[in-house]
């Protein structure tokens, strides 16, 4: 009996060292999906043409990530892989004003969302990979 409690005991053990390890190495892969340069659809109203700008992630670091977006350096890059989705967000600036952006990448694409206090504007978009 005790050969066996011992045997189930290391089985068990050593089950899941391997799912943590699959753990770690399903969210490392799920963060990189994220590395890259994403042609983002940044059109005003759904009848509008598409204008088209760039979100480029150029390095993560655990839950941290630097790039720009619409050309402007990204501030505060943060990732949260908690969940079934890989959510972010970060700001942006310009000359007149600060930008907030927050969203997430589901089946190869990203979704996000823009808030500028300063101009009253939101504005929701989607993008995809350049490969």
């Amino acid at each position: 009996m005790k050969r066996y409690l011992t045997f189930l005991f290391l089985f068990v053990l050593s089950s899941n060292t391997i799912i943590a390890q699959d753990l770690d190495t399903n969210s490392s892969t799920k963060v990189d999906l994220l590395i890259g340069n994403w042609k983002i659809d940044l059109r005003p109203t759904p009848e509008s043409e598409a204008y088209y700008q760039f979100f480029v992630v150029k390095e993560i670091n655990e839950n941290t990530f630097t790039g720009t977006f619409y050309g402007s350096e990204i501030k505060n890059g943060i990732i949260n892989q908690n969940w079934s989705k890989l959510y972010f967000a970060f700001s942006t600036a310009d000359q007149s004003n600060d930008y907030y952006h927050s969203g997430y990448l589901e089946n190869g694409k990203v979704y996000g969302i823009t808030y500028c206090p300063n101009r009253g504007f939101t504005n929701p978009w989607i993008g995809t990979l350049e490969l």
